[in-house]
């Protein structure tokens, strides 16, 4: 996830090093010896040791953890969290009696959540992870919640028609287009901005699922589309 060089009089003085730095345990990184280093002869030509240090996905499951269970700390609420990861993707279960509290009205705790756990991940990794949080199997609760609002919105559906279904999170957007991918005839994309964006179900002969970037990317990409017209337009 992270790969870092280091100097030092010799590996051992590195390791320290590289722990202290990043509060790293045994075990959550891998060590690469590039140079011993030497002492030389009587002090004179001696040589630094170099070494080359990843952090593995151990430490950031241990970081993650530490940070929702210091949000969970805050509320007074009693917990267990597990943090699992597969490749670039962390996933956090998040048991307790007052599961309530955290999942919140429709789940917009939850979602909350999620958001700055990643954001908090993101910043101190290389690369982009994705955090999916659950609680009290919320997820797989809600996706057949969405199941039955995605076939009752599809049995109204007119032809010619189209439905707008209430904003939803990213992930809940995701399922929704999965379940109208299954049907005939049935077009789905994304509208609006977070967290306002909602899929929209339409009637289209030979119709299918589109995630949400392929018909509506965001704004950043919409208005640099918009300064090339602009520049193409001015150079005519």
């Amino acid at each position: 996830m992270k790969t870092l060089n280091y100097t030092g009089k010799n590996i051992e003085d590195i390791v320290e090093k590289f722990k202290k730095d990043y509060d790293a345990l045994d075990g959550e990184y891998e060590l690469t010896v590039i140079d011993k280093g030497s002492t030389g002869l009587f002090g004179l030509f001696s040589r630094d040791a170099v070494a080359e240090i990843t952090i593995t996905n151990k430490y950031y499951e241990r970081k993650l953890k530490e940070f929702i269970e210091g949000i969970f700390e805050q509320f007074n609420i009693d917990y267990f969290v597990e943090v699992n990861s597969r490749g670039k993707t962390f996933i956090v279960s998040c048991h307790s009696e007052q599961i309530g509290k955290i999942i919140g009205k429709h789940g917009k705790e939850l979602g909350a959540l999620q958001h700055i756990a990643s954001i908090f991940l993101n910043r101190i990794t290389d690369t982009k992870v994705t955090v999916i949080i659950d609680a009290g199997n919320y997820r797989e609760k809600r996706k057949e919640q969405l199941q039955k609002i995605v076939e009752h919105a599809i049995e109204r559906l007119d032809k010619g028609g189209k439905i707008k279904l209430d904003p939803m999170f990213a992930f809940e957007r995701k399922i929704v287009h999965e379940i109208a991918k299954k049907h005939k005839d049935v077009y789905t994309y994304s509208e609006g901005l977070e967290p306002y964006r909602y899929v929209v179900i339409e009637y289209r002969k030979g119709g299918h699922h589109h995630e949400d970037r392929e018909r509506f990317g965001d704004a950043a990409t919409r208005n640099s589309k918009w300064d090339s017209t602009k520049k193409s337009t001015n150079r005519a």
